[in-house]
């Protein structure tokens, strides 16, 4: 999520613009601070709500300042997942399967998703989205796990693990796999479904 290189490239250039501006124009009140209070504003309103927008000039506009054109993902998700905690060899299927809310929080530079599930919580403690070379979108993210139960809280096998998750960006479905830790050690396929 955090695109730097690009964002900085665009703070320097928009600062020298407003320099320049200054030096033609002769502004009294375009002082450093308030060329640096501007660009912060300027940022956070994109950060939280300007870079959502798909309409009118804001793409082209992220897209000349260097900035990705990240997919919203913003909201509640239905998440069905199947896991390898019980699995049929003999049909090469997952027998244990479920269902769960996702929540994801994203602004520009970060996102942040939390899950509820029937047996457990988690919540995401590193989360990227990337794009291929073809230009999709996928999510990458770590994630730690709580049993809600206290027995399995402290069970070695069932208890809080970590894991990561990778889903493929398809519209308003998101799709691809999560692992667990040693502590675990399942893995199985999950799909998200906005809602």
């Amino acid at each position: 999520m955090k695109n730097y290189q690009s964002f900085i490239t665009f703070i320097v250039f928009f600062t020298a613009g407003f320099y320049l501006l200054d030096q033609k124009v002769s502004i009294p009140f375009l002082s450093a601070s308030v060329i640096s209070l501007i660009i912060f504003g300027i940022f956070l309103f994109w950060d939280k709500f300007l870079w959502k927008q798909k309409g009118l000039f804001i793409p082209y506009l992220a897209k000349l300042a260097g900035l990705h054109d990240y997919p919203n993902l913003n909201g509640k998700w239905k998440a069905e997942y199947s896991s390898s905690y019980k699995y049929d060899a003999e049909h090469d299927r997952y027998v244990t399967t479920g269902t769960g809310e996702i929540i994801i929080k994203q602004g520009y530079t970060s996102i942040f998703i939390t899950g509820q599930f029937s047996e457990s919580d988690s919540e995401s403690f590193v989360a990227n989205l990337k794009q291929k070379e073809n230009g999709d979108w996928f999510l990458i993210y770590g994630f730690r796990n709580k049993p809600k139960s206290e027995k399995l809280q402290n069970s070695p096998s069932g208890g809080m693990h970590e894991g990561f998750c990778y889903l493929e960006v398809l519209h308003d479905r998101l799709s691809g796999y999560y692992t667990n830790d040693e502590n675990r050690k399942t893995r199985g396929r999950m799909i998200l479904i906005k809602q």
